[in-house]
């Protein structure tokens, strides 16, 4: 058997509204593939509010989970095999990624205890910064297991915090110098694995132009008034926002307080989360990723890579960088900022509103921005990550311990 990966996570692996969460689990499924024997253990928490049955969810996926039912002092938990590698879950409830720990963190540090004697991993892989993350982390640096943590967004910036640490890795280039320049940390920069067989819509009918997540630092508020002057001058144009922690109540509010109603458009369209990214795909001309943060990636627009969707994203963070030479890299204004209540002026939406119209009736260059960004998703393919990935790993083993 290979050296042996403990995948530790606070909220669901499978989580469909987490980039993070799905980063961090393709990675580990890499890992699996290039020899190293991985186990699994996360909670059942997702970003969006658990508002379905984590078995219901799970075999939707075409997982079947042995259920432990819960004891007395304690939650269900939940196992299966996905991929090779083995997942034990608790069950958290209604409680989302941030709130779980007062209930269910003795009950998690059990389960994780039995795995470190178990499983004795010699790397756990993991990401988050609360209390109880920190903690763990901590027991596992007294038993000597190495410790490999993903960064996907500005959370740590505390020097002392990596002091359990032995290797980062970020998901871009722009993260990885971030870091160096705030914190002093040296970081890994990987691109965000993918597997295609999640991303990939087996069929594709190109008539929306998409958002996911319409929410305050995803580009809210530009994308309101994006969306009312599309609705005002293209009604041919269809418009689709997918919910996550945007949802359409904020879509409508975030019109009104610009003094317009989107709800009058008949072109403009909010669907809920959906259960695959696949799905979000299928019927999308065009994605649209107007973040107001740093994006440390935007795994998103490489998604929408793989399908030959082209992307335009905003020129903040690390998203240019996801689009590969692909797609389309345009302004927002620079007082647009994450303490901003109201959608933006008119004029500023314009250069998006033109590649916009040209995408749509241009069908000569829409093919050839589609067929940009199938050759840019390239850069995701597991046979270009995988053994980077590997090496990453297989570099942590030879770190001397900070024990």
């Amino acid at each position: 058997m290979g050296p042996r990966i403990l995948l530790l996570l606070p909220q669901l692996p499978q989580d469909p509204s987490s980039g993070a969460a799905r980063t961090a689990q393709t990675a580990a499924e890499m890992a699996h593939e290039s020899g190293f024997e991985v186990q699994a253990l996360a909670t059942t928490a997702t970003e969006r509010g658990n508002q379905t049955d984590p078995v219901a969810y799970l075999q939707s996926m075409g997982i079947e989970p042995e259920v432990r039912a819960a004891s007395s002092k304690g939650s269900r938990e939940f196992r299966f095999t996905q991929r090779g590698i083995p997942y034990t879950l608790l069950d958290t409830g209604r409680f989302g990624v941030l709130q779980w720990e007062k209930t269910h963190g003795r009950q998690f540090d059990r389960l994780f205890d039995d795995i470190l004697s178990s499983f004795d991993p010699d790397i756990i892989f993991t990401y988050g910064g609360l209390a109880g993350d920190v903690r763990r982390l901590r027991r596992a640096r007294q038993k000597d297991i190495r410790i490999a943590f993903c960064v996907f967004n500005m959370s740590y910036l505390k020097p002392d915090f990596f002091h359990d640490v032995d290797a980062v890795t970020t998901p871009s280039e722009f993260m990885a110098k971030r870091y160096k320049e705030l914190v002093g940390i040296d970081s890994t920069p990987l691109p965000t694995p993918i597997h295609f067989e999640d991303v990939l819509a087996p069929e594709h009918d190109p008539i929306f132009v998409t958002m996911v997540n319409p929410s305050v630092e995803k580009g809210l508020f530009f994308f309101a008034r994006l969306a009312e002057e599309l609705g005002r001058r293209q009604p041919k144009i269809a418009v689709l926002a997918i919910e996550s922690r945007g949802t359409a109540g904020l879509v409508v509010k975030a019109g009104l307080e610009g003094g317009f109603d989107l709800r009058r458009h008949e072109s403009i369209m909010i669907s809920p989360a959906v259960p695959t990214p696949r799905d979000i795909f299928a019927p999308t001309r065009m994605l649209l990723v107007p973040s107001v943060w740093e994006e440390p990636s935007g795994r998103v627009a490489a998604e929408a890579l793989v399908n030959a969707v082209p992307p335009i994203v905003s020129d903040r963070g690390g998203l240019e960088e996801s689009c590969n030479g692909a797609g389309f890299v345009l302004p927002l204004p620079g007082d647009l900022t994450m303490e901003t209540r109201k959608p933006v002026a008119a004029e500023a939406v314009e250069p998006w509103l033109e590649t916009i119209e040209r995408l749509c009736f241009d069908d000569e260059e829409y093919q050839r921005q589609a067929a940009k960004a199938k050759q840019a998703a390239s850069m995701y393919s597991r046979q270009n990550l995988t053994p980077r990935y590997a090496a990453f790993f297989k570099n942590v083993l030879t770190l001397p311990g900070k024990k």
